[in-house]
């Protein structure tokens, strides 16, 4: 057992779950500062622009981070690494261009149904080019396996944006925390490059082969498309929201609720984080898949069934000591959104996240379709019928859903070894 836990720091486990830890520690805290700070209102408007702001990234960089993690992890050759790297930031930079440019016309020319938020979008218009360059140099330490590096920028970024964002939000109120966000992803950007020891090499390594960067370019557009429809998860009930009820206040509330149940998604995709390149580094051995996919299951499934339980049991307190009394009106909702995490951490991310790296893309895309269409008509029923209380148990009903299909999917791919009869 010593060997294992000995190995396990050598390689960077601890180094990634210390990070993300103390990185969702200092997020929700800085998520609690902001809803002392702001005033509900200010806070519900903030959260709306920065909801429609997602709904322009469901297609971030088209899916190109996903690109260099798996393809940068997969091969042996250190000029292939930079490569990649190079053709992703390129591609991803580019496409962000233009989410940016269409972020700024929409805020500009198009109605909002909250009209005082449009300063605040407007804002935001450069957020995908400064967060892309961040997010694709943290991609390439995983793949490299510098965990250490990883872990040491992703707290860096954290506690800037903590800094950054209170100071904002103080002296600036909502418009405050987006401008100053801009520095901590600036500043994070450049000791990113500092650490980035071979950045000449970046600089000029060769230029991928025709089928290399056609194989890049589809494996990342499908996990773009896959990633979009998982995101929508997360965003489409502030929107529905937004459109079927038009109140600030309420959209603070649900928003409120979500905080620390999406947070905690931290401990699965820590944990995905940290064994990702060593599951693709074993993509053709279906024993090793199989076997330690099914510790990680076992072990996920003890630790956030404890979680779950607590949050469900002292849900009012949790609300009324981190938020404050006006926030008790989310207590059901947070209680509903705390057994989506148990799903969602326990079954759906594991299954998704190892079925990407197993590269069965059509199987994703097509899932993602179903799940895009339930979701938004789930959505629009249930929060017509039911308010923001029915925007959980929509966000529930497709974690459910997709959590089931994955799991059977991975299972009978696992079984059946790599058999081209699946898709």
């Amino acid at each position: 057992m010593k060997d294992i836990l000995r190995n396990l720091i050598k390689k960077g486990l601890f180094d990634i779950l210390g990070a993300n830890l103390l990185n969702r520690i200092i997020g929700f805290a800085s998520s609690i500062v902001l809803v002392r700070i702001l005033t509900k209102e200010e806070f519900g408007l903030y959260s709306y622009a920065d909801n429609l702001v997602k709904f322009f990234l469901l297609f971030n960089a088209l899916g190109v981070t996903a690109g260099i993690l798996q393809f940068c992890s997969e091969t042996r050759d250190s000029d292939k690494k930079y490569s990649y790297f190079k053709y992703g930031i390129r591609l991803g930079v580019l496409f962000n261009f233009f989410v940016s440019l269409l972020i700024l016309f929409y805020g500009l020319l198009f109605p909002l149904k909250l009209e005082n938020a449009r300063f605040i979008l407007i804002s935001m218009f450069l957020l995908p080019m400064v967060s892309l360059l961040f997010e694709a140099i943290q991609m390439y330490f995983r793949a490299t396996l510098q965990n250490r590096y990883f872990s040491l920028l992703s707290s860096l970024n954290t506690f800037l944006i903590f800094l950054c964002s209170i100071l904002g939000a103080y002296f600036f109120q909502a418009i405050g925390v987006v401008l100053l966000k801009y520095i901590a992803y600036l500043i994070s950007i450049l000791v990113g490059v500092k650490l980035l020891k071979d950045f000449f090499q970046f600089i000029k390594a060769p230029k991928l082969l025709y089928n290399e960067r056609k194989n890049f370019i589809k494996f990342s557009m499908v996990s773009s498309f896959n990633n979009a429809i998982a995101q929508l998860l997360y965003v489409i009930d502030i929107f529905l929201i937004g459109i079927l009820i038009v109140d600030a206040n309420e959209i603070a509330s649900y928003k409120t609720a979500t905080l620390i149940p999406f947070a905690l998604n931290f401990i699965p995709l820590s944990i995905m984080t940290f064994i990702y390149p060593y599951f693709a580094k074993n993509h053709s051995n279906k024993k090793w898949i199989k076997d330690n996919y099914k510790k990680l299951t076992k072990y996920l499934l003890i630790i956030n069934s404890v979680i779950s339980i607590f949050l469900i049991i002292f849900a009012k307190f949790i609300i009324k000591l981190l938020f404050g009394s006006q926030y008790l009106d989310s207590v059901y909702i947070f209680q509903i959104l705390a057994f989506g995490y148990f799903i969602a951490g326990t079954f759906r991310i594991p299954a998704g996240n190892i079925l990407v790296m197993l590269k069965k893309l059509k199987f994703n895309f097509y899932l993602s379709i179903i799940t895009g269409i339930l979701n938004i008509v789930l959505g629009i029923i249930l929060i017509y019928k039911f308010g923001a209380i029915g925007a959980a148990f929509s966000t529930i009903l497709v974690f459910i859903f997709t959590s089931l299909l994955g799991s059977i999917y991975l299972n009978l791919v696992l079984r059946r070894g790599w058999d081209k009869t699946l898709l």
